[in-house]
């Protein structure tokens, strides 16, 4: 999220250089934006505003003799505070995915791919999909096993067979007996319940283990049960083993079109082709609310210079995947989000 707000002046010039630049991909002078902004400024206030802008990071300058253009910071705080929607293009986007969703009805996957053709053609961006087959798989048996004071090993056995295996660096010491109580306090907690739900960190973390038929601990190391215990929980949440991702990506060639270096071009298209980190980064956002990663944000470096904007896909309430557009980070973003909020919001009315 932004920081606290850059105040009226400041907001109105980094609106003006990101739209400019947005639109030509070209270095934006002070003499654009004291046109474009309409600010009862002088050429000279103008300017030293932009140097502020720079010096706080929302704005860079390319070459010394150039314009500015926006910073990731810059993009971040446009999105979060600055962005809007022209009623009338939110109007015909709803109304164009409306249309396309009426001739579109079938499978979850071909809604969904045949979705993606029509997004790249409304926003001329690459468009992603993710989607997620949830196993019906339980747990089976956890072992928690001691290797050192400050080390356990964490084993889970499926009821279909799989089998994951995780380190765990407790922020106590932690003894035999105490891998054991945590073992039997997640065992009679977990065993017989879906993998796929998420974990509820409070309730394997309660000091009261009653209810679930777990004998207590000694008083002394009651507080250390509890604490290894949620944080074995904790790593157990991470393990993602849960579900099978499909990604698939349409129009590679307009985000290579975007970009500049081809060395650049070269290390994008072979990270939407092949890269699992994609899909967590996609999945993270999905999870978070958010809809929007730019540049470095994600931490996915071939994409430093690509933004993702992303949108989940429900049916009857359960997620079943994602559908989203990756572009420069000077994309129009008001296009994207609408098409892609449009989208996801009617393509459960396609699927039959």
């Amino acid at each position: 999220m932004v920081d606290q707000s850059l105040g009226a002046r400041k907001e109105a010039i980094l609106l003006a250089v990101i739209v400019e630049y947005i639109r030509t991909a070209s270095p934006v002078g002070s003499q654009h934006v004291l046109e474009s902004a309409e600010l009862d400024l002088s050429p000279a206030s103008v300017r030293s505003q932009m140097a502020n802008l720079e010096r706080e990071g929302y704005l860079t300058q390319p070459h010394v003799s150039a314009g500015r253009i926006p910073s990731i910071r810059g993009y971040r705080y446009f999105v979060d505070r600055l962005l809007r929607f022209d009623p009338v293009e939110l109007a015909k986007i709803e109304h164009d995915v409306a249309d396309f969703l009426r001739t579109a009805k079938g499978a979850l996957e071909d809604v969904l791919e045949r979705s993606l053709t029509f997004l790249s053609q409304q926003t001329n961006y690459t468009a992603v999909m993710t989607t997620w087959a949830v196993s019906t798989e339980d747990y089976k048996a956890i072992q928690v096993l001691c290797l050192g004071p400050d080390t356990l090993l964490v084993v889970v056995v499926g009821s279909k067979g799989t089998v994951e295996r995780t380190t765990v660096h407790p922020s106590v010491e932690v003894s035999d007996e105490v891998a054991s109580q945590v073992s039997a306090r997640l065992t009679t907690m977990l065993v017989g319940t879906d993998m796929s739900e998420l974990i509820d960190l409070d309730t394997v973390s309660s000091t009261d283990t009653s209810a679930v038929g777990v004998a207590p601990p000694l008083d002394d190391q009651a507080p250390l049960v509890t604490t290894v215990t949620r944080e074995v929980a904790a790593a157990l949440r991470e393990l993602r083993v849960r579900e099978e991702v499909g990604l698939r990506v349409r129009e590679l060639s307009k985000t290579a079109a975007a970009l500049e270096q081809l060395d650049q071009v070269a290390r994008v298209l072979e990270t939407l082709e092949h890269d699992v980190h994609v899909v967590d980064l996609i999945r993270t956002l999905i999870e978070t609310g958010s809809m929007v990663s730019i540049g470095d944000e994600g931490g996915v470096e071939a994409l430093n210079e690509c933004s993702l904007v992303v949108a989940p896909c429900e049916i009857d309430g359960e997620l079943v995947g994602s559908i989203g557009l990756i572009g420069p980070t000077r994309m129009d973003y008001s296009r994207a989000l609408a098409a892609v909020e449009a989208l996801s919001a009617q393509v459960a009315r396609a699927v039959r």
